[in-house]
């Protein structure tokens, strides 16, 4: 039983909804989440995975993230969950002067 009850916590602590990758411009993307965390998830938490899920993205097409806007909120008990929300588009890498040969 307390088994049970741990799995159950567990899921929908884990559990969230992403729109996945959609696209709202010429090579410019949103993604969004809402996590059923509660409380014990923050937005900056969801607004991360996000990067994550962004930066997989564009690496499948040889390119970087270029953040257009991001914002996130935590949750309000008994009124929202947290989220997050993020507009990007995919550029060239740029190397930077520490990755360079030298």
């Amino acid at each position: 039983m307390r088994r049970t009850a741990a799995l159950t916590l567990l899921s929908c602590l884990a559990a969230c909804a992403s729109s996945g990758v959609i696209p709202t411009g010429p090579d410019t993307y949103m993604l969004t989440k809402t996590s059923a965390g509660g409380v014990f998830v923050s937005g900056s938490s969801v607004k991360s995975d996000l990067y994550i899920e962004a930066n997989k993205f564009c690496a499948s097409k040889g390119l970087a993230v270029d953040t257009v806007d991001a914002t996130s909120k935590n949750a309000i008990p008994f009124a929202r969950m947290p989220s997050a929300e993020l507009h990007f588009k995919c550029v060239a890498a740029v190397a930077t002067a520490a990755s360079a040969p030298q």
